[in-house]
């Protein structure tokens, strides 16, 4: 491969050889938001008395003026660098009308509306040529608008939404090889392109484009002796090629084009420069980081390197872990099923792209490195999972009948039969039990929002681990919460089977989404007790060694030992009557 070749809004930059060259400079002020400019009521008076002047509105319509620009305000803000369709503001307006039975006023008097609100507006032809539609220039959605969830045909969604930036980044856009010499650049703006394009941009307004991309640790050496053909200056020039390398990445998913990824990959691992006898070039400071030049066999020999490799581990879970909270900044947000499908698409051809790329390297490092991007992978097919679960789960919740039926069936259930059956497998104490079942129920019957059961399910598995906080027993106790929750929650569903409860479907999709946002919270937790991402922690057990039946043998010994040295009397696992005797008032920490 020769290189990649991609538009950066106006700052092309071309990939070869593993190096990324910015041509130009970027415009930082086009990818920088704008304060909102509002008008002052006497303006908005002013404004409306000029309509009212102009298009023969009478007096008492006045009020009605004041709901539109209340309207207007409440939904869009002026934001440089962004455009929006006019028939999309439009037909938004129009919405807005018929919904609240307003009157609304026509296209012309609609726009003098918008230019009396946000001042400075202007207009620009946008498109291809026959294909192109006027756009107000300076304007967007706010994100918290109601706006935002209306799934309206692709012509009418902003085109040009371009995120925010705290610094200049790589960003790639349309393709640019030719496709023969005709001189003719009309395959690059075909309509599939362009619809794929404004989808792209809509969808950005779904994730987290303002995400600050974490600094590397330094790799730490020690007293490891290098391979001979392995300076110190090499070990540097990694640090820059591979922190040019992942921003490129992480800005390259930011603006959702996934299928460039294959090709910075192959041109990262397969560099074509040959190294010679001397050692990596450096460039002249730390500003310019892409003056660092890394040939193949030198990047083949510093990842033979442990310490390198442990040190390119820990990049990947940096990386990975703020491409997951870019893509899905939260897991029962709405988003599109275009978008979700977008990214379990891009889950699935990660392993064989590294795979391909990296086909040349020792089996080793790249073990390591699918290792860590197989544990990303499983992560987007997870949380995307538990998004879709999230949005069925939301139309039940609402559901008055349903929400009623549940609750009878509910009823219905022998919980003393349950505790009893479970009680010698998970020995979770009765009136722990009894407590949940309760706040379940009354939760239920409150007809809480999906966002109240989260909390909810938060406080759970805060109370349930707090006793362990700071404690090497931590990550046991959060696994044996999450087996005891997923039995006690079967068997409810399997006296629900066997009863044939008429809501059986419904309590198996919320026990389907509390059981995946439980995994959630817990693998958080986690992480957060261990210093590590999210990605690091399933990483650990995405790797064949560490299922090891030894080694995880000899950690239960080690965290059993630690508690009795402790001198603790209860934990997840511990007998039910060694529990009473310890704590005559139980809670919810003895779950």
């Amino acid at each position: 491969m020769v290189g990649i070749t991609m538009d950066v809004g106006g700052s092309p930059i071309v990939s070869g050889a593993g190096a990324y060259l910015i041509h130009g400079g970027m415009d930082s002020a086009r990818h920088s938001l704008a304060h909102t400019s509002r008008s002052s009521p006497a303006t908005l008076e002013m404004a409306i008395e000029n309509l009212q002047k102009s298009e023969g509105i009478t007096s008492h319509k006045s009020g009605l003026l004041n709901s539109h620009l209340q309207w207007l305000l409440d939904n869009y803000e002026t934001a440089e660098g962004v455009s929006l369709p006019r028939s999309s503001l439009y037909n938004h307006y129009l919405r807005h009308c018929q919904e609240h039975k307003l009157d609304p006023v026509n296209a012309a008097s609609f726009g003098k509306l918008i230019r009396s609100v946000f001042m400075g507006l202007r207009t620009r032809r946008l498109g291809t040529r026959g294909n192109s539609k006027y756009h107000y220039y300076g304007i967007r959605l706010k994100p918290d608008s109601p706006l935002n969830r209306l799934q309206e045909d692709t012509q009418y969604m902003a085109m040009r939404q371009q995120p925010v930036h705290q610094k200049p980044r790589y960003r790639p856009a349309q393709k640019t090889d030719s496709l023969g010499d005709s001189g003719s650049h009309s395959s690059l703006h075909s309509t599939p392109e362009q619809a794929m394009a404004a989808q792209s941009q809509h969808h950005q307004q779904y994730i987290d484009v303002s995400h600050v991309f974490p600094e590397f640790p330094a790799p730490d050496l020690g007293s490891t002796l290098l391979q001979e053909s392995v300076l110190p200056q090499d070990v540097r020039a990694l640090q820059l090629a591979y922190r040019r390398h992942c921003e490129a990445t992480l800005d390259v998913v930011m603006n959702l084009q996934f299928h460039y990824i294959e090709k910075l990959w192959l041109s990262f691992w397969n560099s074509k420069a040959s190294s010679g006898d001397g050692p990596a070039s450096l460039p002249a400071s730390d500003e310019d980081p892409e003056a660092a030049v890394l040939p193949k066999d030198k990047l083949v020999s510093l990842c033979k390197c442990d310490p390198v490799l442990k040190w390119m581990r820990s990049c990947d879970h940096i990386l990975y872990q703020a491409l997951v909270e870019i893509l899905i900044p939260d897991v029962l947000r709405p988003v599109p099923s275009s978008l979700t499908q977008a990214i379990r698409n891009f889950a699935k051809s990660l392993e064989g792209w590294l795979t391909n790329a990296m086909s040349d390297f020792p089996q080793q490092v790249v073990q390591t490195k699918v290792g860590v991007v197989s544990a990303f992978a499983q992560t987007l097919r997870r949380y995307t999972s538990l998004n879709h679960l999230a949005q069925a789960a939301r139309a039940v919740l609402q559901n008055t009948s349903q929400i009623n039926q549940m609750l009878s069936d509910l009823n219905r259930v022998d919980f003393a039969n349950v505790q009893e059956q479970a009680s010698w497998v998970c020995q979770c104490e009765e009136s722990v039990v009894q407590r949940l079942e309760q706040d379940f129920k009354l939760t239920l019957q409150q007809q809480s929002s999906l966002d109240q059961w989260a909390r909810w399910l938060d406080d759970v598995v805060t109370q349930a681990l707090k006793q362990h906080a700071g404690s090497p027993r931590f990550p046991k106790a959060a696994r044996q919460l999450l087996l005891k929750w997923s039995f006690y929650s079967s068997m409810v569903i399997r006296d629900l089977t066997l009863r044939s409860a008429a809501s059986f479907g419904s309590f198996h999709l919320i026990r389907l989404l509390y059981d995946e946002y439980m995994f959630y919270l817990v693998e958080h937790r986690v992480a957060e007790a261990t210093g590590e991402t999210p990605i690091a922690v399933m990483g650990e057990f995405n790797d064949l060694a560490s299922l090891s039946l030894t080694l995880l043998d000899k950690d239960d010994i080690g965290e059993d030992r630690a508690g009795e040295a402790d001198g603790e009397a209860s934990g997840l696992g511990e007998p039910l009557v060694k529990r009473e005797r310890s704590d005559p008032n139980p809670s919810l920490q003895g779950v």
